[in-house]
């Protein structure tokens, strides 16, 4: 299957799967296409100092989104720039089902996120999707990342639309909607 088949699915997986039960089937797709190796490199990469980054950079997010009456948020990370990211305060939103992102290009105001370079080097050593075994490195790497930033949109209470992609990702994924 393509690395963008995989990506789409993932969406539906977000709505219908706990983060676990997501986590375990990217875990043995990466262990199956990649090797087990590759798979708990991954996995034993510690994400707290960048669950505690963003959920810092989050607020302060939601605080701007507040005071400007924004319509959404949307969380970009750059996999060729070592993972760096930004959150991005939209004044405008459109739905999944319009098949239209490019509100999240108009933005008002911008965060800086945390980078993952452990994350950024693992990628840069295999790249997106050359072959078998890039593509299950590139899709474990990018569920870790929604996963954690998952968890933390989760332990705060928020009130508007949270999306999250890698740069030029399109369509972007819906933490909720």
């Amino acid at each position: 299957m393509e690395i963008y088949q995989y990506l789409n699915q993932i969406q539906t997986e977000l709505l219908n799967h706990s983060w676990k039960e997501i986590e375990i089937k990217y875990y043995k797709l990466c262990s199956e296409l990649a090797g087990k190796e590759q798979a708990q490199r991954i996995r034993d990469i510690d994400l707290n100092a960048f669950q505690s980054e963003l959920n810092e950079a989050l607020c302060t997010s939601l605080h701007i989104a507040d005071q400007n009456s924004a319509a959404a948020l949307y969380f970009e990370y750059d996999m060729d720039n070592e993972w760096k990211s930004s959150f991005f305060i939209c004044n405008d939103y459109t739905m999944r089902s319009e098949e239209d992102d490019d509100w999240a290009s108009d933005w008002i105001s911008s965060v800086k996120g945390p980078d993952l370079k452990e994350f950024g080097k693992i990628y840069a050593e295999n790249g997106f999707d050359y072959n078998e075994e890039a593509i299950g490195i590139t899709l474990y790497l990018i569920i870790k990342t929604v996963i954690a930033f998952g968890k933390v949109v989760e332990s705060i209470e928020i009130n508007i639309p949270i999306c999250i992609g890698f740069h030029d990702q399109d369509p972007m994924m819906r933490i909720r909607e």
